[in-house]
């Protein structure tokens, strides 16, 4: 848990640095912003590593396939990826821009889980 003792303390100073530059230089702000996403993104992506493998090995035992998960775990990928581009990019205050990110990963997501979707499909016309 000290990655997110890490990750917490540099949000912290990041935020109160970035509050005392965003009166005269807003540039460097966004920067420094950006900066600390990235290092504190460095430290969730360590841990969701190890997340996947763990979610991929129950799996194994639990005979799930791995074509199932996978959309899963790219669904969610997507969602992290496109909550801190849109976070950044209101920040700088583009909402527009910020809205824009996240219509394109709820298109990436939908694109991502359509094999899961076929799989749905396949099973329930089985049924049928």
């Amino acid at each position: 848990m000290d990655f997110l003792i890490k990750g917490s303390i540099i949000g912290i100073i990041a935020s109160v640095i970035g509050l005392m530059l965003k009166k005269n230089v807003p540039e460097f702000a966004l920067l420094l912003t950006v900066s600390a996403a990235v290092t504190i993104l460095y430290f969730a992506f360590d841990v969701l590593g190890d997340v996947k493998d763990f979610v991929y090995e129950v799996a194994e035992n639990g005979a799930i396939s791995s074509a199932l998960l996978s959309p899963v775990l790219k669904c969610a990928g997507i969602s992290i990826c496109a909550k801190l581009a849109s976070d950044v990019c209101k920040d700088a205050g583009y909402a527009a821009s910020a809205s824009a990110v996240e219509l394109v990963a709820s298109a990436a997501a939908l694109y991502a889980a359509l094999p899961l979707m076929r799989t749905v499909l396949k099973m329930t016309e089985s049924f049928l």
